[in-house]
């Protein structure tokens, strides 16, 4: 019989990251599931090595093979990194 892998949607970090858009940090991401889920709707740019450091330490810390506090950093370098990306302009 196979096994259950239990995953952590409810780990909290230490500290939560406040984010948002523009000047606006009006939304708590408080663990790596959070992380995970504003980066799939907010980023634009999903790509490059910021970007899936920090989801893949995030979903390491969701399979428990991580410490979940150390997903954190990582996602707040990718938060800052897409903050600077310049917007495409349109056609």
């Amino acid at each position: 019989m196979g096994t259950v892998t239990r995953i952590g949607f409810a780990l909290h970090w230490a500290k939560p990251v406040y984010v948002g858009e523009g000047d606006q940090l009006d939304t708590v991401v408080s663990g790596p599931a959070d992380a995970i889920r504003w980066m799939q709707a907010h980023f634009k740019h999903k790509r490059g090595l910021v970007y899936w450091r920090a989801h893949s330490l995030c979903h390491e810390a969701l399979l428990g093979t991580l410490h979940h506090d150390f997903a954190r950093q990582p996602f707040v370098d990718a938060w800052v990194e897409q903050s600077h990306f310049e917007p495409v302009p349109e056609t």
